[in-house]
């Protein structure tokens, strides 16, 4: 394993890593705009970025706000998590350049001068499924930043800065959608089955089967290592007790039936994504949840067909 240092070779193998990248998610808690810039600018292959912006960060220009527009521009996602620490930038999930860097002109030497930090990284090239769990619970924590949210934190900013440094711990106040009612909060592996079986071999067909399961695995806070009867335990009790899954038990037990079209309209009244998904984007959803019920639901509910559309009832 080859260790990268800044001001001599460090830059030009991100800068490889990234350029020969397909699927690159990038982890890093401090960002300036013009480094991000230098790294991203003739790259057309990053889903998402993941920085702190702490609001200390912000206020003393350890992360630049301006990154939120240039990654609207280029489509790509924008989180912040306030616990990030770590520095990665992750290939499809299978490889990961890893340091101590983050990005910005000193860290990375940009423009070059005799004045960087001294900095290491490496690349790991064989990461398994329970480093790709770790990023997804990282995910899982983390706040999609949209123009509302954005404005919130611009509209809050001047206040904050006011009080700096007079407060040793303030925060932003945020309102965002709650994230158990969006539909990425509901699963997304084909079957319960399929989950349990990768679960246990840590075998996958492909990229999205291993995507639906790690999502899963994090939403419900199962990590790997518990035995299998413990896992399944597990899962039906965190299934059965997220909010979304619960509000939805709820109006179907006093029902005792919902057609397809019935739970398709409420998913829909309900989940908190903006803008709403069109109903016949959520078609797959609603046929994973109804596999996942079933299989979780101890023999009280089944699925059948009466008058050529599918009824979920309670038995």
């Amino acid at each position: 394993m080859k260790l990268f240092k800044t001001g001599i070779d460090l830059k030009d193998n991100l800068v490889e890593f990234i350029n020969n990248s397909t699927n690159l998610f990038v982890f890093v808690p401090y960002i300036k705009l013009e480094a991000l810039k230098y790294l991203l600018d003739n790259n057309s292959t990053c889903k998402a970025i993941f920085v702190r912006w702490e609001t200390k960060d912000l206020i003393t220009g350890a992360s630049d706000l301006e990154i939120y527009q240039y990654c609207k521009s280029k489509g790509i996602a924008l989180y912040r998590n306030r616990r990030l620490h770590l520095k990665s930038y992750v290939e499809n999930y299978k490889s990961c350049f890893l340091g101590s860097p983050n990005i910005s002109s000193r860290a990375l030497n940009i423009p070059e001068t005799t004045l960087y930090n001294y900095e290491l990284a490496t690349i790991v090239n064989d990461m398994d499924i329970e480093d790709k769990l770790y990023f997804s619970i990282i995910e899982q924590d983390s706040t999609l930043i949209t123009d509302a949210i954005y404005n919130q934190i611009i509209n809050q900013l001047p206040d904050k800065i006011k009080e700096y440094p007079k407060e040793n711990d303030f925060e932003l106040s945020i309102t965002q959608p709650d994230k158990h009612f969006l539909i990425s909060a509901l699963p997304l592996t084909y079957s319960v089955e399929t989950l349990y079986r990768i679960y246990e071999d840590k075998k996958y067909i492909n990229d999205v089967e291993l995507n639906c399961v790690t999502h899963d695995l994090a939403i419900y806070k199962i990590a790997f290592g518990l035995p299998l009867n413990e896992f399944k335990e597990k899962l039906e009790i965190e299934f059965f007790n997220h909010p979304f899954i619960k509000l939805f038990i709820k109006e179907l037990d006093v029902k005792g039936e919902m057609y397809f079209g019935e739970v398709k309209a409420f998913i829909h009244s309900n989940c908190a994504d903006v803008p709403l998904p069109r109903r016949w984007e959520i078609t797959e959803n609603i046929q994973i949840l109804y596999r996942w019920i079933v299989k979780l639901g101890n023999g009280n509910y089944a699925v059948d067909t009466p008058n050529h559309s599918e009824r979920l009832y309670k038995k």
